[in-house]
């Protein structure tokens, strides 16, 4: 199978399962009487984290080259880095196809799930870029157990939070269900998100590989492979089924799905790493987690001050994507032509962020 077959076939293998997992995961809430923050930011977030869970997993349990443990701490770091930033985007652009309002289009968060989603995540994903600025085993064996703790404390503050129990009409009907009944079966619902999992799974492994080739092809670092490219085909379930719950309106879904992914590769899989591989960051990898840091910071920021997120400020979010690759590019080759590339995306992205509020509005 080519390369370019393979990554076609993986995106439509990933979106189909996407919109069978939406659904799936919609009622399996309902039917446990959960808040939709706790549907989008653990149910969602753990079922679509496995397949960038299990890159760094592999690479450092049973990687042999000497390039394994960059692949893991990039996909490690990678992870969040890019829901971040190209989620922010993916988001933003979902939100202008999709809405039609005269005011244009925001995102309409729950009452407190984001803001506690992004400020458990940033605590955890600090700490643990703290830790690999310490060449000290012992502190490493401690932050990794108190990433545990804090993982396991934001599931028991975010299922307890009922605020937004109730606040949007009943999901569509199952699928596997005939339709006629008002509240499908257990069993049903288990299936249908058993084989929606193994969909997305399947599809983001196959398009791994083909992103793998792709950048053996292209000669880049390992490092910034694992963080921008794995992720990149990795995290798209969890960007496809934003996608699938913003043109529901659904949004506390679609975004607790991407918080709530974000706050667990900051706390259960950075502790994986750091208990298991000296957990030494290079200049490469603390560049990612500050841009990473930066950008979340950022959207916080911008929640807290105005209480809503608009295209322009996630896309503004997403330029931070392009620095990583702009200047480590460029760094290993020499030439300025990859800088002159990012900066104009870069500047491109800014005019449309000026521009999307007009756009929507005509």
């Amino acid at each position: 199978m080519s390369t370019g077959v393979a990554i076609l076939f993986a995106l439509m293998l990933i979106l189909f399962g996407a919109e069978l997992f939406t659904n799936a995961v919609e009622w399996l809430g309902e039917l446990l009487g959960l808040g939709q923050g706790a549907i989008g930011s653990v149910l969602a977030a753990i079922g679509t984290a496995l397949p960038e869970t299990a890159v760094p997993a592999t690479a450092i349990l049973f990687g042999t080259s000497k390039d394994a443990e960059n692949i893991g701490v990039g996909g490690i770091l990678g992870a969040p880095f890019l829901l971040a930033t190209m989620g922010s985007l993916v988001m933003a652009m979902a939100l202008l196809l999709a809405r039609k309002r005269p005011s244009g289009p925001t995102l309409q968060l729950g009452k407190s799930g984001y803001g506690r989603d992004m400020k458990f995540f940033l605590i955890a994903y600090a700490l643990a870029m703290a830790a690999g600025c310490l060449a000290n085993r012992r502190i490493h064996h401690v932050v990794a157990l108190a990433l545990v703790g804090i993982y396991l404390l934001f599931v028991v503050v975010t299922v307890r939070d009922k605020s937004d129990l109730g606040t949007v009409e009943k999901p569509h009907h199952l699928y596997l269900s005939s339709g006629n009944s008002e509240r499908p079966r257990p069993i049903l619902v288990l299936l249908q998100l058993a084989m929606s999992l193994g969909m997305i799974i399947g599809g983001a492994h196959i398009l791994t590989g083909a992103v793998e080739r792709l950048s053996g092809n292209l000669q880049l670092p390992a490092f910034v492979v694992s963080a921008l490219l794995i992720p990149l085909a990795t995290e798209l379930p969890e960007t496809l089924n934003s996608v699938v719950w913003i043109r529901k309106s659904r949004d506390s879904l679609a975004v607790g799905n991407i918080t709530g992914a974000m706050v667990f590769q900051s706390t259960l899989v950075p502790a994986l790493g750091i208990w298991l591989t000296p957990w030494q960051l290079t200049p490469d990898a603390i560049l990612t987690g500050t841009l990473t840091i930066a950008a979340a910071a950022f959207t916080l920021g911008v929640v807290q001050l105005t209480g809503q997120l608009t295209p322009s400020m996630l896309i503004m979010a997403s330029t931070l994507y392009f620095v990583l690759p702009m200047i480590s590019l460029s760094a290993a080759s020499g030439k300025v032509l990859y800088v002159a590339i990012f900066a104009g995306v870069i500047l491109l992205l800014l005019v449309l962020a000026s521009r999307s509020r007009q756009w929507r509005a005509t």
